[in-house]
Parts: C-alpha cells; sequence; structure tokens
C-alpha cells in the first residue's frame, strides 16, 4: 500500500492522514499520523500565503 500524496492538510474524515486521540461522544480530537509531513504541509500553506498576501513573518525584536 503506498502512501497518497498530499499537496494540503485534508479534512478529518481522510482517516489515512487523521488518527482519533481522543473521544468523549461529544469531542473528538484528531491528530496527523505523520507529524513531519503535517509540519511540511503547514509550512508550505504559510509560505504560499505570505506571497498572496505580500508579506513575510519576521521574529519579534526583543
Amino acid at each position: 500500500m503506498s502512501k497518497p500524496a498530499y499537496t494540503s492538510i485534508p479534512p478529518t474524515s481522510d482517516n489515512a492522514y487523521w488518527q482519533l486521540k481522543f473521544s468523549d461522544g461529544k469531542t473528538s480530537i484528531y491528530v496527523p499520523r505523520d507529524r513531519e509531513l503535517d509540519r511540511q504541509l503547514k509550512a508550505k500553506y504559510q509560505s504560499e500565503l505570505a506571497a498572496r498576501n505580500g508579506t513575510t513573518r519576521r521574529k519579534r525584536d526583543r
């Protein structure tokens, strides 16, 4: 079985990407199965968003 190639973070209905961490009947918490892939997709999204808005994130001067 090969892993699907993700280009963005999928909705929680994608069980290949997400795993259920906690559920009490009212609330469900899902976490990514592959944290590194999730980190890469979030970074990609942030860079695309910054390019679209013409802004960059900078660290605050202390």
